[in-house]
């Protein structure tokens, strides 16, 4: 199947930080516009009421004198005279005077066929404005349409209504009304238009940025899945991504590691198993060239390195079920004073005969009810205790101790001289790893290499531990933990 082609990182996070403000800025920019133009209509709205209201007031002041308002009656062009008044551009009753232009010169003669000027007012006031009588007959302005919205105001003249005035909205505006909302709504346009582009910059940027990161973590993986180790990440860009640089670093390091002991671990088991084949292929040729007969006790050499391969196979397999699935451990309730105690006094004879001293305790003891996998607990014993006899120097002491809280049972096993230097204290469960010299035997005797690393299994798999350390007693403590019920222990690390 065809893997669809996608989008860089870059380009991807450019267009949705850019996308984001791009509509962020054209919804904010929209509703700018449109509370500009409903603001700047209400203001509009607002100066028209006090305009009208100014008006108001100014006939009435004139109609104190006049209530039948003959003067507008008489008067060819009222609302032009009302509007020069209103401004203040002449006295009351009055028309103006023409102004004179530049040097006193008088003004252009007008043309005998040029129309009547409209009436001027504050913007276009004058041709919106209707003013009528107390029974609706027009005094002054254009006729309005019918149906059309409109503010009246009544001209009281000592409470007596004696003419209305009605104002028309402005459909839209005009003159320096428009030029400014004009002018605004392009500022507006600009200020969106250059955010937009400082947006998609900066959303370039920021996106370089945060895939720089991601890039190289992308370069990274691919050089682990072919097989290479990638050069050390340098932790940079959020804390989240430079934390995952970190892991990854860790990662790689891991794998390294793992792939070097993985290399050694192939290297010791054909060490392990050469040593044993070649005897028993020298055994066998010699039996064939007739150098050697097959006596029992030729048979009975044979037989111990078929033992001794039999039990490294045992172990290899062990370890590596313990690798992949975790060791199957059947669970059953009894005590565990009376099975550590019998399966370390087994051990009594065979420390003996090495000149050792096993040290056990006493077996009147309270008894210690847990659920464990015995023999898996007495294998684990078993490896601690062979391991310390292998290596600990006649004459010398094993002491072996147990206690336990009610919740974890505590096991230690102390040996005598040598000791275990620090740096294969840190070595001891991995397989096939065995001490320095001074650990080891000089009668040539040696385990597999793998008694503890199985032991660490098997702690691992009833939710314990087992530790090394310094002895007291001038040799290695092993220190064991285990819960009395491993299996409500799995529950809870489950549910956590």
């Amino acid at each position: 199947m065809r893997t669809p082609r996608r989008l860089p990182i870059a380009l991807q996070l450019s267009l949705l930080i850019a996308s984001a403000v791009v509509i962020a800025v054209l919804v904010v920019g929209a509703l700018s516009f449109l509370n500009l133009r409903s603001g700047f209509k209400d203001y509009l709205q607002v100066r028209d009421e006090e305009q009208l209201m100014r008006f108001v007031a100014m006939v009435e002041r004139r109609a104190a004198t006049d209530t039948e308002l003959q003067w507008l009656r008489q008067d060819p062009d009222p609302m032009r005279a009302l509007m020069d008044e209103f401004a203040g551009r002449a006295p009351r009753g009055q028309r103006p005077p023409p102004p004179q232009r530049g040097y006193d010169r008088p003004p252009p003669p007008r043309p005998d066929d040029a129309s009547p000027r409209t009436p001027r007012g504050q913007g276009s006031l004058g041709e919106r404005m209707l003013l009528r009588d107390a029974q609706g007959q027009r005094l002054a302005g254009r006729p309005q349409p019918p149906g059309v919205q409109r503010t009246t105001r009544a001209i009281k003249v000592n409470g007596v209504e004696i003419a209305f005035v009605d104002l028309l909205p402005e459909p839209e505006p005009e003159g320096v009304d428009a030029r400014f909302l004009q002018r605004q709504t392009s500022r507006l346009v600009w200020a969106a238009l250059g955010t937009i582009l400082a947006a998609v910059l900066a959303a370039w940027w920021m996106a370089g940025r945060w895939s720089r990161p991601l890039l190289a973590l992308q370069s990274a993986s691919r050089e682990i899945a072919r097989g290479r180790r990638p050069e050390p990440l340098q932790p940079t860009g959020a804390r989240e991504i430079a934390q995952l640089m970190e892991d990854v670093n860790t990662m790689t390091a891991e794998l390294a590691r793992l792939e070097t002991a993985r290399r050694v671990w192939i290297a010791q088991i054909s060490h392990e198993l050469r040593t044993p084949l070649s005897v028993l292929r020298g055994e066998m040729e010699a039996i064939e060239d007739g150098a050697r007969q097959p006596t029992p006790q030729v048979m009975a050499s044979l037989r111990d390195e078929v033992l001794q391969l039999t039990r490294l196979v045992d172990d290899l397999h062990t370890l590596s079920v313990a690798d992949v699935d975790g060791l199957r451990c059947d669970f059953t309730a009894g005590d565990a004073h009376a099975n550590l105690w019998r399966v370390a006094q087994r051990f009594e004879a065979q420390a003996q005969q090495r000149g050792l001293s096993l040290l056990l305790p006493a077996q009147a003891f309270t008894p210690m009810n847990v659920n464990w996998d015995f023999g898996r607990i007495e294998q684990l014993l078993a490896n601690l205790l062979t391991n310390s006899m292998r290596y600990t120097d006649a004459p010398g002491s094993i002491a072996v101790d147990w206690h336990s809280d009610g919740r974890t049972v505590t096991l230690t096993v102390d040996d005598s001289a040598p000791g275990v230097s620090d740096t294969d204290m840190r070595e001891l469960f991995e397989p096939l790893f065995r001490g320095d010299k001074a650990r080891q035997r000089g009668d040539g005797q040696h385990g597999s290499g793998l008694g503890l690393a199985i032991a660490r299994s098997i702690a691992h798999a009833h939710q314990g531990t087992v530790t090394a350390g310094a002895s007291q007693r001038g040799g290695l403590q092993m220190t064991v933990r285990l819960p009395v019920n491993p299996s409500s222990v799995a529950a809870q690390k489950g549910a956590a």
